[in-house]
């Protein structure tokens, strides 16, 4: 028990999000929100922490986006690659966009389809990282 309680600690879990036409649908963001930010090419990047979804930062534009998540990503100790490593996509099959993550450390990953729970709030396009910090 005391392990997995000083383990649990280290576990991260940092997602990009495509667009905010899902938050809106699912009553997260008001219209308005949604409206200027679907303009602005707004992509937020949250994470789990204590149990709660919170906002890490936005970023304009996917490159910017991506650019983000791996900031925030370092940010969090960076990815111990000798431990479980997980890609979840919604919507996508295509992991080219985030190879820049992985492929200098592991030769391949398991990657997962975002269940419908999660990805009905989060929609199409969006990439979550579940690893462990250094």
């Amino acid at each position: 028990v005391n392990t997995i309680n000083r383990e649990k600690k280290n576990i991260h879990v940092v997602g990009l999000l495509d667009t905010l036409e899902y938050l809106k649908k699912g009553g997260r963001i008001s219209k308005t929100v949604a409206f200027v930010g679907g303009m602005l090419s707004i992509k937020p990047v949250i994470s789990i922490e204590a149990g709660e979804v919170a906002m890490l930062g936005k970023a304009r534009g996917s490159k910017q986006g991506n650019n983000l998540l791996v900031q925030q990503i370092e940010k969090a100790g960076g990815i111990d690659f000798s431990r479980p490593l997980y890609l979840g996509y919604a919507g996508l099959d295509d992991i080219t966009d985030s190879a820049h993550l992985w492929k200098e450390h592991v030769d391949s990953l398991d990657i997962m389809s975002v269940g419908g729970a999660i990805g009905t709030h989060v929609g199409p396009g969006a990439i979550a990282v579940a690893f462990f910090a250094l």
